[in-house]
């Protein structure tokens, strides 16, 4: 596939929530994605269900040593099965909302209701709407590229080019100032802002409240039941390991690209080499070039499309460290000017 010689698709085209059919970022030259063949659109619902349930084996696990921990005298076996759940209850929540992104784009069920119920549940333990997340991220992919494109995670991007930089953007938990402020949106029935589908406001409202619901009976169960479980294998993670790991999964994607003024996914979107492991981590975001140039394309699938077109792109790292080097050395460096990220 040759896309070095024509011009940009039609901007319009497409269903901007739709599942397959989807309205597509600008791209330069030769505009081949509408006749992609069908096989590159079989969604797998079986292959999504495995990696909910191993992510939710893993959370089990976890809590299990936590608990275990929490009920037996302090030695150093309870002590590492009490970290080490912690740690790994942590990475995983950042590893739903990557099945969540699987969801919201509809790749993983034909039902729209289906894939709202496992993306309510992926989002459950970092409070991310389902909801939320589609209205914003397809909207993203419609509209990179452009000076409408804007981001769902508004995560901190300046100054990442020290040590002291990055760390304070990887625990940087600005994000709840909006879960709080669309949850009292929520109970006064006020709008939220930056939607504008009354459909959509409820559907986020309510995701928003369930999640509120779940963690105000975890507090009544901790003081009830006078445990500390909740605390260390939910909320702690949550806070301390699960934003940074999101952070370090998504920041990536564009990061020191033109994603306002560029339109083209091939030069604005990054795609990273990386092994089997990461790989299953971020579930596939490391062909994030691949996603963007066509969204419709399932996770499952987007692996064959990034070697479908894997002469075409333009930005590629060798690895996730060799980039997070580069990043806080300076190498690769944020520009205000031509990303929508300007905290």
């Amino acid at each position: 596939m040759n896309s070095k010689d024509s011009l940009v698709p039609d901007l319009l085209a497409g269903d901007l929530e739709g599942s397959t059919d989807v309205q597509l970022a600008p791209i330069k030259g030769n505009d081949l994605r509408r006749s992609l063949p069908r096989e590159y659109f079989v969604k797998k619902p079986a292959v999504f269900l495995g990696k909910m349930l191993f992510a939710f084996a893993l959370i089990a696990l976890s809590w299990f040593g936590i608990w275990y921990a929490l009920n037996t005298p302090a030695t150093p076996v309870s002590i590492l099965a009490a970290l080490a759940g912690m740690l790994v209850s942590g990475l995983i929540y950042a590893h739903l909302i990557e099945l969540q992104h699987e969801c919201l784009h509809f790749h993983a069920f034909k039902s729209a209701k289906l894939n709202r119920f496992f993306g309510v549940l992926a989002g459950l333990f970092m409070f991310s709407s389902h909801s939320h997340y589609r209205y914003d991220h397809l909207r993203h992919h419609a509209y990179l590229g452009t000076e409408r494109n804007q981001e769902h995670f508004d995560y901190r991007f300046n100054n990442l080019d020290s040590i002291k930089g990055f760390t304070i953007a990887f625990f940087d938990l600005n994000r709840y100032r909006r879960v709080f402020s669309i949850l009292g949106a929520a109970f006064t029935g006020k709008p939220i802002s930056g939607v504008n589908k009354e459909e959509t406001q409820g559907q986020i409202k309510h995701e928003y409240m369930i999640y509120a619901v779940i963690f105000f009976l975890s507090v009544i169960a901790s003081v009830y039941f006078q445990t500390w479980l909740f605390a260390l294998a939910w909320w702690i993670p949550t806070l301390v390991i699960a934003e940074g790991a999101h952070f370090m999964i998504e920041m990536p994607e564009h990061y020191g690209l033109n994603t306002q003024t560029e339109p083209d996914v091939l030069g604005n979107t990054r795609t990273i080499r990386t092994n089997k492991l990461i790989a299953w981590y971020v579930n596939g975001n490391h062909t994030h070039t691949a996603h963007h140039f066509h969204q419709g394309v399932p996770m499952c699938n987007v692996g064959k499309l990034n070697e479908l077109i894997k002469q075409e792109l333009q930005v590629v790292e060798t690895s996730y460290f060799t980039f997070y080097c580069d990043v806080i050395r300076g190498r690769i460096s944020h520009r205000l000017d031509a990303t929508c990220m300007i905290r």
